[in-house]
């Protein structure tokens, strides 16, 4: 099973993207950016288990700077 992870500039806007997330009732979490995305972010990104393409968009409509999508294999 892949994880969608959604690439923040940083921590603080990983926490704000969380937030705003929360309000919206779209569940995610903060956890620490695989070393192999090939994007170089901030260390920590939002794993959002359901409706990652919604979430992302509207992240982006909220002006959270977003660096990129990465999956991640779950072990």
């Amino acid at each position: 099973m892949k994880k969608e992870l959604i690439l923040l500039p940083s921590v603080t806007y990983a926490m704000k993207a969380k937030s705003i997330l929360d309000q919206a009732q779209i569940r995610s979490y903060i956890q620490r950016t695989p070393k192999n995305t090939g994007i170089k972010s901030c260390g920590y990104c939002l794993f959002v288990p359901n409706r990652t393409d919604e979430a992302e968009k509207f992240l982006r409509s909220k002006g959270i700077r977003i660096l990129g999508r990465a999956q991640r294999e779950e072990l």
